[in-house]
């Protein structure tokens, strides 16, 4: 187990969290941007194979659950940008399927259950799970969404899966120094709360129309409203 998770999931996890701030960094459209992007989505998801893996090999039932949330959100934070249109395809209802089953696995869980350490996460599951469902279900009844709140949901979905990864880097970074989350809260602490923060400043710059995007087929620097 330990094997896999610091020579597979620790260093893919470190990669996605690089990525990801680069593709903050990046102008949103640019070719960079692009390619971070596509960067943080395969390291994100080799990560979270790897750490539901490693969960199943510990018994840890909390962590597969994670991985399996984590994985949807990174997947269709990509999903949502794929269709430069508003458009709908068989992903999108795949993707519902697949987090609505997980919502229901969640509730299903026995609280009691002998093997699990915190039972309230399974309920933080099924809660997130509904959200995305009707987040989901609104953009298919839509047919997708218009470009600023496609922008909207997919930074919101990055942020989400962004803000697991680092307190997963967080939190190895403290077992690597020998010590616990108590003694240094601020190690886990800081870079989950720097993730909100780009997250509030990039929706904020959205709803107001004050980002500029290059996006295919359209003059470069148009603003969106």
């Amino acid at each position: 187990m330990k094997e896999v998770v610091w020579l597979i999931h620790f260093p893919t996890g470190t990669v996605a969290i690089m990525a990801a701030f680069a593709a903050f960094y990046y102008p949103k459209g640019s070719l960079k941007h692009k390619k971070a992007g596509q960067v943080f989505t395969i390291a994100m998801l080799i990560m979270l194979i790897s750490g539901g893996i490693a969960g199943a090999l510990k018994g840890s039932v909390e962590d597969m659950f994670l991985a399996v949330l984590v994985s949807y959100t990174v997947f269709t934070a990509w999903l949502t940008v794929r269709h430069h249109q508003p458009a709908i395809g068989i992903l999108e209802y795949l993707a519902l399927v697949y987090i609505a089953i997980f919502g229901l696995a969640a509730l299903a869980i026995n609280p009691e259950w002998h093997k699990l350490k915190e039972p309230s996460v399974f309920t933080f599951d099924a809660i997130m799970a509904l959200v995305f469902v009707v987040g989901d279900i609104q953009n298919i009844l839509l047919k997708g969404m218009k470009r600023t709140y496609q922008l909207a949901r997919h930074i919101w979905r990055i942020s989400f899966s962004l803000f697991w990864a680092a307190l997963a880097f967080g939190d190895k970074i403290i077992k690597m120094l020998d010590s616990t989350i108590n003694q240094m809260p601020y190690v886990v602490a800081i870079p989950a709360f720097l993730v909100l923060c780009i997250m509030l400043y990039w929706l904020f710059r959205i709803y107001k129309g004050r980002a500029n995007f290059e996006i295919k087929g359209v003059v470069k620097g148009v603003s969106v409203d």
